[in-house]
């Protein structure tokens, strides 16, 4: 069943899509069962970024339990398919989820009323395991993390950053956020498309409630899924990084996430391989030098900060990595590094030093 706009909607759930029609009909079944439980009325807004077949087609002798909204785009990447849909959708409060991420049957029942009630513009609740059954249903939701509750929105969207489906979102306040977002949608981003919103995110104050609840399933599909390549996530990372370092020069107060992407430029660039591409190397060291000063207990353990004190932390760092990390050639998932080296190309130049 397709639906029209519901202006009395809510909730809307967004859901950028590009192919990959079976995962996405467990995720519609489970979005359905759970705006049915919640008894409030909602709207699923399926993003068709250029799917060939269209995905309304593709979809037409579904039944996914409840009527679906589709927009289609020309293919230009889910960052720019979540601003469709929200600008879209006409619910007070937005979920994003994924086209193969599940939302357990009591999701929206336990965080819409907190909304509700509480006033706040977030809400938050656990990730689940998932193990799907026959028809396009899930048998099961398991703990798979259990979230800090925390009231501070900088920790939630630097530190925590729960799953993307996780959050359910004021409309008004993802509005103020978003239109304009502080970062350009570029596509090389796509790949860490929920990091990108997170940091847009966090240049702007929310008040933040945790749901408890393990209520975010992460669907076990695994065709297609960017964290199949962790190289396409470690550039479009360094981008966003580099971009939001970027912006908060033109911005005061931005003190604490400047920390915060420096302690994680560093911890990325201890866990990388020993041998990676020294371009990506310098341009992460180049974003925790751009940081505010940072402890040596910022940047790892008493092990690391034993060596750091006589090598430094950039030599301890690269020491470690010759034990503990693997060479490229054994982690990689590109063809080879010509491959990763070109994507890095694909980067903004942005001067860190």
């Amino acid at each position: 069943m397709v639906a029209k706009p519901v202006s009395s909607a809510v909730l809307s759930v967004v859901i950028p899509a590009f192919g990959r029609v079976e995962p996405l009909k467990y995720t519609l079944r489970s979005i359905a069962q759970s705006i049915i439980r919640s008894g409030f009325i909602g709207e699923i807004l399926v993003v068709d970024d250029g799917s060939e077949p269209a995905l309304e087609a593709e979809l037409a002798s579904f039944d996914a339990g409840y009527s679906l909204r589709f927009l289609r785009q020309s293919n230009q990447g889910s960052i720019v398919a979540r601003s469709t849909g929200l600008e879209a959708s006409k619910g007070r409060y937005i979920t994003f989820v994924d086209s193969d991420d599940l939302v357990h049957p009591e999701k929206f029942a336990q965080q819409i009323p907190v909304m509700e009630a509480s006033g706040v513009d977030v809400t938050y609740t656990d990730r689940a395991d998932v193990t799907l059954g026959p028809h396009y249903s899930v048998t099961s939701y398991r703990p798979s993390r259990t979230y800090p509750s925390i009231d501070d929105p900088l920790i939630l969207f630097t530190k925590i950053q729960p799953s993307p489906h996780s959050p359910m979102f004021r409309r008004d306040y993802l509005a103020r956020a978003l239109t304009p977002s502080v970062l350009p949608a570029n596509r090389i981003l796509d790949p860490a498309g929920d990091f990108w919103l997170f940091r847009n995110l966090a240049f702007h104050h929310a008040t933040v409630k945790r749901v408890a609840g393990h209520f975010a399933g992460v669907g076990p599909h695994e065709e297609n899924r960017f964290t199949g390549c962790w190289e396409k996530l470690a550039i479009a990372s360094l981008g966003i990084d580099e971009a939001t370092l970027a912006a908060c020069e033109a911005r005061a107060g931005t003190d604490r996430l400047r920390k915060a992407i420096g302690k994680g430029a560093f911890h990325g660039f201890r866990v990388l391989p020993h041998d990676v591409l020294p371009e990506l190397q310098d341009r992460i060291l180049a974003m925790w030098h751009k940081a505010p000063e940072l402890t040596l207990a910022d940047l790892g353990g008493r092990g690391f900060q034993i060596f750091a004190a006589i090598l430094g932390p950039v030599g301890a760092a690269k020491l470690m990595r010759r034990f503990k990390r693997p060479s490229y050639a054994q982690c990689k998932t590109l063809k080879d590094e010509k491959e990763f080296a070109a994507l890095i190309g694909l980067l903004p130049q942005r001067a860190l030093k």
